[in-house]
């Protein structure tokens, strides 16, 4: 201890004597430091932290899945797992819905969670008032009960003590609320609800007769037995599975190709997105192992200025040993410190990411700084003083005594081997950096040809909203229909709005989707029918979303419940089940409905899976054909979108004062908003390579330069014997330019190696686009060509006669 007491004194007595190149070095690796933790907080978060249930890793998502794509599941597929499983201790379901609440405020439309009455104890989750849900809430004949967040208890009923048993009106029914969740109640797994009810049997949507007939809208999770893993679940879930279509034949999603599969439910939550934060670590790791080399470039130049104090040190007696440690210890030093600034520089960067990407952040995922986060940033802080410091320390220790002493106080040329090694963390540095440029610039190509996308419609000027009407006060059709005509109509006639449609669902977002049976096709049952993407609209939908008809009329006001069935399909049903044909006139029969659809149209492709992916096939139906009581308002106007959402509400209010709009947002913000995830990858992947280009140009420069004020006496020589200085140019500049090609050499063989890993996250572009392998390393070379050039410079105007004097 005493030992390291006064290396340490030493170490900050050493390092305040320089003090640009020490907080040079403190800022290199804060930075460096800073943005691995920020990372690592998210991946933590994430990737690391488990569930904040009882035994997470016994929590399993079980999905019904065919080839093409994951179904929901169904009410008779939950029940038979429920009632005749061996694996799972529990079985639950969940499913997302909307509902108005009206009373003690404005009538707003929240976000709730229907679940079954399994699902809070089987995670262990407890109100803080009140109690969880009996067997018999969860029934048909159960009363309507609720249990409420924890932030809609403070923020809409002022966390009143006495609310449990009051009653709130949700969707004009008398509500019991039975509890009151804890403000720590977190559920990752599922959007965020600020109501809970047991009525996981019903959807505002559908009726309950529909949902028995096999939609697909539930989501089932399961804690597995102790003595039970996954695999032996599988198992049984494939002889569940073999069961199910045995006794529902004709169920839409009895086809053989439907299977049943338990997968961990982390996997199932976190899949997407794992992929981006592992780009993300890569990315920051490649910064901090620059800023590293930078940092031992830094120090090698400033320990080979200290050659002749080290070499004094050991011919007083100091051991090899005793100096490595001595240098360590202040590499150890400048980490600490370092590592301190960059825990801020992290948590600084934590709270921007939680804020600016938070929709590219799963629900339920808070970014703290815990333990582990603080544990990292120690161990990194740690590893990277070892890292940038044990070369320098290894070359010092080899210091040559004799020759060192025997420079009589001179400044001591740069040894060999030290120069190498000082070229050699150039090399990798801009290796390092290359990758990450290549990354960056695959990413943005990616991008740019994802900005020049068609959606398919025309987002300029136009308004959305969500209008859901209550289930219970609009039950009917004709009530739905009616209400609907006449909102088309009031908001149609105000001035500066164009055209007003209504739609179930936006583009660019999930559709709802029906088996069908195309003229010419085989006429197999139901269940192993093809599904396509539906949608119901009114009349005017075309003309406000500005897609157009490629061939056949548009709906029209008599297209209604009594008139027979149409249709309109997109170019990809066309041509997908008549290639070849005209598709007007052929019929469809669409779902369980017995009378075939005649099709009136063919509309262009509108990009309906996001604009990443190619249109599927569609059907629009006209809605009064098909009402919904949860439809999308669609406003086209001669003036600001914004401006006329004033107007919009008073025309809602004036046809019903308690109807609540939603989700109001131009439609050029919906697809800004589907651009928002490669956007928030490319520009943090950016960030982090133009941090690891500047590292790595500062690093040339640097050691450009330090060779140029090492030369200058060799420079003066030259010039005295009759060099000209064009020809010391070319030497300062070949030496930077070799160090610069071996860089990007070596760049482009891992780069070729390691950006493999972008192919998920590309758009139309490969990991080996030519354009960008050229392009980058072209662009490399001119930066790192001026950062030659300037120490260049430096040394063709050194003078002679000074430098002899």
């Amino acid at each position: 201890m005493r030992f390291l007491l006064r290396d340490l004194r030493f170490g900050v007595r050493t390092l305040t004597k320089t003090p640009l190149l020490t907080l040079a070095v403190l800022l290199t690796l804060a930075i460096g430091i800073g943005a691995n933790s920020a990372v690592f907080t998210v991946a933590n978060a994430v990737l690391l932290r488990p569930f904040p249930f009882p035994a997470p890793e016994q929590i399993v998502s079980i999905t019904s899945r065919d080839a093409a794509k994951e179904n929901g599941g169904t009410l008779l597929r939950y029940e038979l797992v429920r009632d005749y499983n061996k694996s799972f201790q529990s079985v639950a379901v969940w499913t997302n819905d909307n509902l108005n609440l009206t009373g003690n405020g404005e009538p707003t439309e929240v976000p709730i969670a229907r679940i079954s009455p399994s699902m809070l104890p089987m995670l262990d989750v407890l109100p803080q008032l009140g109690r969880v849900f009996t067997q018999d809430e969860g029934t048909p004949a159960g009363r309507p009960v609720a249990i409420l967040s924890n932030a809609i208890w403070r923020t809409r009923y002022h966390a009143d003590p006495g609310i449990v048993g009051s009653v709130v009106t949700l969707d004009s029914i008398a509500t019991t609320v039975v509890g009151v969740l804890p403000a720590n109640a977190r559920f990752p797994f599922m959007p965020k609800a600020d109501i809970f009810t047991p009525r996981y049997f019903e959807l505002s949507l559908m009726t309950p007769q529909r949902l028995r007939m096999g939609v697909g809208y539930l989501n089932m999770i399961a804690r597995l037995r102790p003595a039970t893993d996954i695999f032996e679940a599988n198992n049984e879930l494939t002889l569940l599975n073999q069961r199910y279509r045995e006794q529902n034949p004709t169920a839409p999603d009895a086809a053989p190709s439907t299977q049943m599969k338990a997968t961990s439910l982390r996997d199932e939550v976190v899949g997407d997105v794992r992929p981006k934060v592992l780009i993300l670590s890569g990315a920051v790791v490649v910064v901090l192992l620059i800023a590293c080399a930078n940092v031992a470039s830094l120090l090698l130049s400033r320990a080979l200025a200290r050659k002749r104090e080290i070499a004094t040190r050991a011919a007083l007696g100091a051991s090899r040993s005793v100096i490595v440690r001595q240098l360590l210890t202040e590499s150890l030093l400048l980490a600490l410190v370092a590592g301190t600034l960059g825990v801020g520089i992290g948590w600084a960067a934590t709270r921007a990411l939680a804020v600016w990407g938070a929709s590219q952040i799963p629900e339920g995922f808070p970014l703290t700084l815990d333990g582990q986060v603080l544990l990292f940033s120690v161990a990194i802080s740690f590893l990277t003083g070892i890292a940038f410091g044990i070369f320098p320390a290894l070359q010092l220790a080899r210091v040559d005594l004799n020759a060192t002493l025997r420079s009589e106080g001179r400044t001591a040329s740069i040894s060999r081997s030290g120069s190498r090694g000082k070229a050699l963390l150039v090399v990798i540095q801009i290796a390092l950096s290359l990758v990450l440029l290549i990354a960056a610039g695959l990413l943005l190509r990616s991008f740019s040809l994802l900005l020049r996308v068609d959606p398919g419609f025309e987002a300029h000027n136009l308004l959305t909203m969500d209008v859901s009407l209550s289930t219970t006060k609009y039950a009917k059709p004709d009530q739905q229909i009616a209400f609907f005509n006449d909102v088309l109509q009031r908001i149609s006639a105000q001035p500066g709005i164009r055209s007003a449609a209504i739609s179930a669902t936006l583009p660019l977002t999930f559709k709802r989707i029906t088996p069908v049976l195309a003229d010419g096709q085989p006429d197999v049952p139901l269940a192993q029918r093809p599904f396509v993407d539906i949608e119901a609209i009114s009349p005017r939908w075309f003309e406000t979303m500005r897609v157009p008809l490629r061939s056949g009329r548009t709906f029209a006001s008599d297209d209604n419940a009594k008139a027979p069935p149409v249709v309109i399909v997109n170019e990809t049903f066309a041509r997908q089940y008549w290639p070849g044909q005209s598709a007007v006139g052929k019929r469809v029969v669409v779902g369980r409905r017995p009378e075939p659809a005649l099709v009136v149209g063919v509309a262009a492709d509108v990009k309906n899976q996001g604009l990443q992916k190619d249109s599927l096939a569609q059907l629009y139906l006209p809605f009064e054909q098909l009402p919904w009581s949860d439809m999308n308002l669609l406003v086209r106007t001669d003036v600001r979108p914004t401006d006329a959402v004033a107007a919009i509400r008073a025309q809602i209010a004036a046809v019903d004062g308690n109807q609540p709009v939603n989700e109001i947002q131009t439609a050029e913000e919906l697809v800004d908003g589907s651009r928002a995830q490669p956007r928030f990858v490319m520009l943090l992947v950016g960030g982090f390579s133009a941090t690891a280009l500047l590292l790595a140009i500062v690093g040339v420069y640097g050691v450009l330069s330090y060779s140029v004020g090492q030369r200058r006496q060799e420079f003066g020589i030259r010039l005295a014997l009759g060099a000209n200085r064009a020809n010391i140019l070319q030497m300062v500049m070949r030496q930077g330019l070799f160090m610069v090609l071996g860089g990007i050499t070596t760049g482009l063989c891992a780069a070729l190696m390691l950006t493999r890993f972008l192919e998920n996250v590309l758009y139309k572009t490969t990991s080996r686009d030519l354009t960008t392998f050229v392009l980058v390393p072209a662009l490399f070379l001119l930066v790192a060509v001026f950062a030659t050039y300037l120490p260049a410079r430096r040394a063709m105007k050194v003078e002679p006669a000074e430098t002899l004097r």
